[in-house]
């Protein structure tokens, strides 16, 4: 970011971003009745747009490295993500951590951005605003995400169609469900603030919670 623009243009440009980075959650509502090749084929349509298109409709939204180089890193992560959420796990977690890697990544940067707040301890670029706006978001749109796909179940990719866990997703409990997506919301809220630059928090906190809130389900008691 270019720390010489006035506070009032970034916070502009960072809100306009987080705003796109937001309504993109839109496209999980068919997810309630077409199956994981719509995720897949939306997600390589997202990165040729978000590569080709994004830097020059919506050029104002790029940072200042980013620029720079033509792109943004993240925005190319992000369809990435949901291409492998659709292939790895049942319909309901794709859902759910597309939501999570929509909606609180942006409302935790703007959280933080807006209110500041105190640093983490162990990431002085992070808040504690920023960590509990992200939490408190991914359990809430997490859990209406799951919600809203789980009828759908029969849509997820083949591996986990054909064996019979799924039959776990279906059989939750209202209670279970909910504590599971917590546990997962706060796991992959510190992923998401760990001081790592190499790879893309777009990637990492939804596939935390992805990982985590399957294992979760596929485990719990019968």
């Amino acid at each position: 970011m270019n720390k010489t623009q006035p506070r009032i243009e970034t916070l502009f440009k960072e809100v306009l971003r987080q705003t796109l980075h937001s309504a993109v959650a839109l496209f999980i509502l068919p997810l309630r009745w077409l199956g994981f090749e719509y995720a897949l084929i939306f997600s390589v349509a997202a990165f040729f747009w978000n590569l080709l298109v994004m830097p020059r409709l919506f050029a104002e939204t790029l940072r200042y490295e980013e620029k720079k180089q033509g792109f943004s890193r993240g925005m190319l992560v992000y369809p990435i993500t949901i291409f492998v959420l659709g292939l790895g796990f049942p319909l309901p977690v794709l859902a759910s951590a597309w939501a999570v890697l929509s909606v609180s990544d942006g409302l935790a940067t703007l959280a933080g951005l807006i209110f500041a707040g105190k640093p983490l301890p162990w990431n002085k670029n992070k808040s504690w605003i920023g960590f509990f706006a992200f939490f408190i978001s991914a359990t809430i749109f997490g859990l209406l995400a799951f919600i809203w796909t789980k009828v759908n179940l029969e849509g997820s990719s083949l591996n986990w169609f054909l064996c019979q866990s799924l039959s776990k997703f279906r059989e939750i409990s209202p209670a279970l469900l909910f504590l599971y997506i917590s546990l997962s919301s706060l796991c992959a809220s510190i992923v998401e603030s760990l001081p790592i630059s190499k790879i893309d928090d777009n990637i990492t906190a939804p596939l935390a919670y992805a990982t985590m809130l399957t294992a979760l389900v596929y485990f719990s008691p019968s």
